[in-house]
Formats: C-alpha cells, structure tokens, sequence
C-alpha cells in the first residue's frame, strides 16, 4: 500500500509529456490566434446558430455568395467555440486547442511506445511528430481532427491486431466527427488502406485471417453510412469534394493548401520523421506485409500533398516509426545498453500511471489565467493583436457605422465578421472554397487595379472600404477621388468621394 501510494504522487512520462506540451501551447497562444482571421469566422457562425437555433445551408455572411450553397461542415465545432467565448473569450478557445494538442499527442505517444515496447523510440518519435504538427497550430477545428485521428489510429490498430472487437465503435466517433470537421475523410481513408492491404494479404499471400476483413468492412461500410447523418445530409459530401478538388488558383491564394517548402525550418521535424521512417525500414530487417507498406507510403503521401496534413500525416505515421525505430534499436548489437535502458524506463512508466498530474496542471493554469496572468510569450492576454487585425479602426467603426457595402482584404474578413456582422457583410473572407473560382479571381483582379476593376467595385455598389494602411489599392482609391475617413499605424478606412 506503501509504494502505491509513493507511485501515485510522482507523475509518469506520459503525464509530464502532456503537461509540457499543454503548457508549450498555452506559450504561444497569441500566435495561434493571430496567424489567420478564419477563427472569426466559426466563431461569427457559431454565434448565427447558437442565437437563430438553426443551421443555415447558405452563406450568410457576404452580400457576393447571398443564396450560395455553403455547408457549415464544422457547425459543432464553431458551437463549442462561440460558447467559450462567450463564457470566457478568447483565453476559453486557447485553453481548448492546447488541451486538444496535448491530449492528441500524448494518445500518440501511449500508442507509439505501446506498438514499439520502447519507450525511448515512442519518446523520440512522438517528439518528431508534435514538432511536425506546430507549422498548423491554429485555433480553428481543425485541431478536433487532430484528436480523433488519434483515437482513430489507436482502434483501428487494436482492431487489427485482435485485440479491438467493437466495430460498432468507429461509426459512433465518425457520427461526432463528421459533425465536427470535414478531414473526417481520413478515418474513412484510413479503413479503405488497411482494407486494400488485408485483400492483398488474404488472397495473395495468405497469411491474415477472414475474421479481420469482415470486421474492417463492417466498419468501414458504417461509418461511411453515419456521415450521411448531419444537418447537410449528402451535401456534406458535396461540399468534401470541392475542397478537395479546389482550383489551382484558389490554392495558390491559400499557402496552407500547397505542398510544403522543405527549405523553411518549421518542415524539418517531419522531414526527419521521414528519413528515420526510411532508415530503420532498411537498417530494422523486418519484413512488412502489403497493408503495412500501403499504410506507410499513404500516409507519406498525404503529408507531402500540403502543408495543412503534415501534422495529421504525422499522427498517422507515429506509431509505425516507433516500431521501426525499435526493431533497428533490437537488431544492432552496438546499442545493447540503450535497449537496457528503454525497458527501465518503460517499466517505471507502467508503475507510475495517474491522472493526477495532467488534471491539477490543466486546472492551475486556467485558474492562473482567471486571475489575469498572461502565459503567453508576449506577456499580453490571449487577444487578436492590433499589428495583425484591425482592432483600433473596427472599434471606432462599431462606433460610427459605415452606410453602404463595403470591400475588404479578405485574410480580415472574419476578424470583421466577428465585430460587424450582421450589421455589415463583408467582400470576401479567407473561406475560399465559400466563393469559388470565378469570385475569388474578381477579387485579386480589383486588388491588382486590373482592367474593369473599378467597374466591378461600382457593380457591387460598393461605398468604403477597409484596408492595410499601406497597401498600394488605397492610392489607386485616392486618386478615383476616394477619402480617408479613418486611419492608424495599421488600417485606414475610405469612402467613395461621391
């Protein structure tokens, strides 16, 4: 009783592991906050459907999309993050997403050193993995992904391993994640992967049994069936399809769509991850089935497509690197004593399991947040930052509204959606996808002064505009007899001159 009681108190790796990522997250709050204005536009929808108690299956935000099909497909998600804020503000939403991370990662990190026996290869990988998935730290849902793709991973291998016999589970977590954001693709990715590998394994090389091959059909077949159960039935899958197969030209205004830049720093950790992976598949002399293999390169595939699935590809690929790190680590004599010293380690990690740690740190630092101490890096509180948004010009506009329509930089349209809608719709806002080919196209072309841009601003009747205090656009409005109705270091406002 003694030494249980010794071991409740001191936390586990796996403890620590969580409390330093949530703590690390927490640390770069206002980053996450300030890297895009998407975040005002869940939160302006969440607040729609929490207030008119229904789902609209139109965009109602912008007077160019009026009557467009525009599937709120991470509706819950925008409710969970409009209620804290409501309750909490901002500060409420931070604290969520470095929950979201940090319980993510810890799953993978109980997973990895679970499949490799290994804790040192379950350490370094899940390290590689976390720091891979910070280029997309953003508070946005897709960080409920994250977690499901997670639990997913962690099913599924126990599904195929015979230790899972609950198929039935995986359509009840794709009812809540296709509700909650789109990339719930994956998990049905995922199935159809593993699928693909048992028929090659069963029929060609007989060495996996029919009993698994029922179970992943039945799951995958129902859990494909429970994303039809959401407020936009088969136009959820609509709406999938054309963020998958965006123009090239949409991608190209949205950098987080496009394949990732090996040459910036923030890509290194996945680029690592991926030359361990192809290391120790050649040093580890372990032979690997087709569903393995599939799983391996599918996953690599899907993080080098674009920057957005780095971290959801290294969720994925975890686990698997583990193993492979840990079957070199067994093989090579030379390394003996770090193997000795793995299961040391692993087998104080099994005596020292608890919830207490994760749960008292979770809740000290929100009750150090409630007393109004910043944890972030910046020393400020959790807030969109007046060098980034235009805080000081929306402030003033909420105080002397603007008649008319008015034209806007589209990366700000749902920090201003957040504070002016509905009294004020806005251009065009950073949902691409909402907009299309055709409109975004219209916008860069005005932005650029291209022929007819003026025409089209009169098309729209548009009367003020919002826009960087130094963007060139606003001479080319002066010099058409615009004037400067409001300005400071990072906005200025202008009205038509007529």
């Amino acid at each position: 009783m003694k030494n249980k009681s010794i071991t409740f108190i001191f936390p586990s790796l796996s403890s620590i592991f969580f409390l330093v990522t949530f703590l690390a997250v927490l640390y770069q709050g206002n980053q996450m906050l300030n890297i895009d204005g998407d975040l005002g536009h869940h939160l302006a929808m969440g607040r729609l459907i929490l207030e008119m108690r229904y789902i609209p299956q139109t965009d109602p935000f912008s007077f160019r999309t009026e009557g467009v099909l525009a599937i709120p497909h991470e509706w819950l998600a925008q409710i969970i993050f409009a209620t804290l804020d409501n309750m909490f503000g901002l500060t409420g939403i931070v604290v969520l997403s470095s929950f979201l991370i940090a319980l993510t990662f810890t799953l993978v990190f109980r997973e990895s050193i679970y499949r490799s026996n290994c804790l040192l290869a379950g350490f370094t990988i899940t390290f590689l993995s976390l720091s891979a998935s910070s280029i997309h730290w953003v508070t946005r849902p897709h960080l409920f992904t994250y977690l499901f793709l997670a639990i997913w991973v962690k099913l599924l291998n126990s599904l195929i391993r015979g230790e899972e016999h609950r198929w039935w589970i995986f359509p009840i977590i794709m009812l809540i994640w296709a509700n909650m954001h789109g990339m719930f693709v994956l998990g049905l990715l995922a199935f159809v992967i593993s699928f693909i590998g048992w028929v090659w394994d069963r029929f060609l090389e007989r060495s996996i049994s029919y009993s698994l091959g029922r179970k992943l059909f039945l799951a995958g077949i129902s859990s494909f069936l429970a994303t039809f159960i959401t407020p936009s039935g088969t136009h959820l899958w609509q709406t999938i399809f054309e963020l998958a197969g965006g123009s090239p030209f949409i991608t190209s205004m949205t950098p987080e769509y496009r394949s990732a830049n090996f040459h910036l720093p923030g890509t290194w950790p996945f680029l690592i991850l991926l030359g361990i992976i192809l290391a120790t598949a050649v040093l580890s002399g372990q032979k690997f089935g087709m569903s393995y293999a599939l799983q391996l390169s599918g996953w690599i595939l899907v993080g080098l497509y674009s920057v957005r699935n780095i971290p959801l590809s290294s969720i994925m690929l975890a686990p698997m690197a583990s193993e492979l790190l840990a079957g070199w680590l067994s093989s090579s004599s030379a390394l003996s004593g770090v193997r000795v010293f793995s299961k040391k380690l692993m087998l104080i990690e099994r005596k020292l399991g608890n919830w207490l740690w994760p749960v008292g740190g979770v809740g000290l630092s929100i009750i150090i947040l409630a007393t109004g101490t910043s944890l972030d890096k910046s020393g400020k509180s959790y807030q969109f930052l007046p060098e980034k948004f235009p805080v000081a010009a929306t402030a003033w506009l909420e105080d002397y509204p603007q008649q008319g329509r008015m034209f806007n930089e589209f990366d700000w349209g749902g920090y201003l959606l957040y504070h002016l809608w509905p009294s004020q719709k806005i251009f065009m806002d950073g949902h691409t996808h909402i907009y299309g080919d055709q409109l975004s196209r219209e916008y860069v072309a005005i932005m650029a002064r291209s022929p007819g841009w003026k025409e089209s601003l009169e098309g729209y009747g548009v009367s003020w505009a919002i826009l960087r205090s130094n963007n060139p656009f606003a001479s080319s409005l002066h010099e058409g007899g615009w004037q400067d109705i409001y300005r400071d270091e990072t906005t200025v406002v202008l009205r038509r001159g007529d």
